[in-house]
């Protein structure tokens, strides 16, 4: 590992090979942002109600919708339906994990000449969507050829919350119980965290490990049973199991809630006797979360994941001192500053531009591909996708409300006219834009010009925030999208929300 020796110096001793296994995940780029964290924070969040949560939302009333772009990029390249159904999983969480009962997708999917890619991208996206029941409402589809072997598969979800009663990460506290529930944790999605931050191998069989396995049904349980124990405020602080699964949902609830942990795997509940120990912790077995709970309420809990036929398992506490222990019973594993272990050093970035060559994109989305979803269940949606299948309204009958959603992409080179654009229709439809989530797709960013027009994006999403109070709400950046053959357009993409009221 590369940063072993600052490890060594942070932590005043050699870490041992189970906490190596630890910090490659931490302090890969897709779990530390090491390229783009300190360029995110120019972005305005002004007007976004928790912007540094699961996911960022707008505050309509006494309501919050909470909603957040991720990508599923690699995945995809190598399992196209797994990948795409997973990506669509994991967003779910994202706002499921803050009590928001999810009631729209989108997706904007970029495809170049594979069609066992676009067939598989599109299934998995619909499979799980209408398995799960809920609406798939904005959809971009777009060719190039360099999409061919790195297709980009963005989707975001949309949910809905009283804001008094949104769930966060930030509010755990020492002597709280720490609660897994959901599927036992086994070895599928192995090494997704850095696996994603890599370009593809040649020889893509070895990535499938690292392809996490979808479960519609199971994710439908979750998500009701979630809602429910959520509705009889007995969790303190949840998180998602996401990228790096166990690790990245206790460490950055510890990290954000300053405070530490102290986690048993001989406690976790495993669907693979023969998983090791740190695959425990990094696996990204699909349909987790992480509960902060009482002890007085895990009975409560439990009778409800019994009605769900959910499984759980206590795994450790809370302590108060901010320590990240892992245990096997009585043997230490693993003794790290909280601190530490979620915050990589920072590193050289080289920005020299080269001349952008924005090669053309091609809108190639069809009935057939959006009449695949179903975008009528939840009883939400105002319109048919065939005038404009990326945009769409939801009825909020909690505010009378119509809410416009607005999903699409751009070159580097316009993406502040884009998003102009997209401001200017929601105006033109009698909407009120009010902020928006994205995703900035970009090839490595150890290779210029990558980093010179990742700044110039970021600049010019800037620019466009600043001028029109529109904030960034949340959202995901995705590196490396490049194999041996060929590397990317750099495209950032954006789903946008605007309010108009109901006639």
């Amino acid at each position: 590992m590369k940063y072993k020796d600052y490890i060594t110096q942070k932590l005043n001793r050699r870490p041992n090979e189970f906490e190596l296994h630890l910090f490659s995940a931490t302090y890969s780029e897709h779990c530390g942002y090491l390229h783009s964290k300190k360029l995110l924070k120019l972005l305005p969040k002004d007007n976004a109600i928790f912007p540094t949560e699961n996911a960022g939302g707008i505050r309509i009333g006494e309501h919050a919708i909470l909603f957040k772009m991720e990508s599923h990029n690699h995945p995809c390249a190598v399992e196209p339906f797994n990948g795409a159904a997973t990506g669509i999983g994991g967003i779910i969480r994202d706002v499921l994990a803050m009590n928001a009962r999810p009631i729209a997708l989108c997706n904007s999917l970029k495809f170049g000449n594979d069609k066992r890619i676009i067939k598989g991208v599109i299934e998995g996206i619909s499979n799980y969507g209408n398995c799960i029941g809920v609406p798939t409402v904005s959809t971009e589809v777009l060719y190039n050829e360099c999409y061919t072997e790195n297709p980009i598969v963005n989707v975001t979800a949309i949910g809905i919350a009283k804001y008094s009663d949104v769930m966060t990460s930030n509010r755990a506290y020492a002597s709280l119980k720490l609660m897994l529930i959901g599927s036992p944790t086994m070895k599928d999605g192995m090494g997704g965290a850095s696996f994603a931050s890599k370009k593809l191998s040649d020889e893509k069989k070895e990535d499938k490990l690292s392809i996490q396995i979808a479960n519609p049904f199971m994710k439908k349980k979750l998500i009701e049973a979630c809602l429910e124990i959520f509705s009889h405020n007995l969790v303190i602080s949840c998180q998602d199991c996401g990228a790096a699964g166990i690790l990245s949902s206790t460490s950055e609830m510890a990290f954000k809630s300053n405070v530490g942990m102290d986690i048993d795997l001989s406690k976790i509940h495993l669907g693979d006797s023969s998983i090791l120990d740190y695959e425990i912790m990094l696996s990204e077995t699909q349909e987790r979360m992480l509960f902060a709970v009482e002890e007085s309420k895990i009975n409560q809990i439990i009778k409800i994941l019994q009605k769900y036929k959910l499984d759980f398992s206590i795994i450790g506490e809370v302590t108060k001192e901010k320590l990240y222990k892992i245990r096997k019973d009585k043997k230490i594993l693993a003794q790290i500053p909280t601190e530490i272990l979620v915050s990589p050093p920072d590193i050289e970035i080289d920005f020299t531009e080269k001349a952008i060559n924005d090669l053309p994109l091609k809108n190639i989305n069809s009935p057939e591909i959006y009449n695949q979803y179903d975008h009528t269940v939840g009883t939400r949606t105002q319109l048919q996708p065939d005038e404009n299948p990326q945009f769409n309204s939801l009825y909020i009958w909690e505010e009378n409300c119509e809410l416009g959603i607005y999903t699409f992409s751009s070159v580097v080179s316009k993406t502040y006219e884009m998003l102009k654009k997209a401001q200017e229709t929601f105006l033109a439809k009698g909407y009120t834009p009010k902020g928006f989530t994205n995703c900035l797709n970009f090839a490595n960013p150890e290779i210029p010009p990558t980093m010179a027009e990742f700044k110039k994006t970021i600049l010019a999403i800037r620019k466009f925030c600043l001028e029109t109070d529109i904030p960034v709400c949340s959202g995901n950046v995705s590196f490396y999208n490049e194999s041996s053959a060929s590397k990317i357009i750099n495209i950032p993409t954006f789903t946008m929300l605007g309010i108009k009221k109901a006639p």
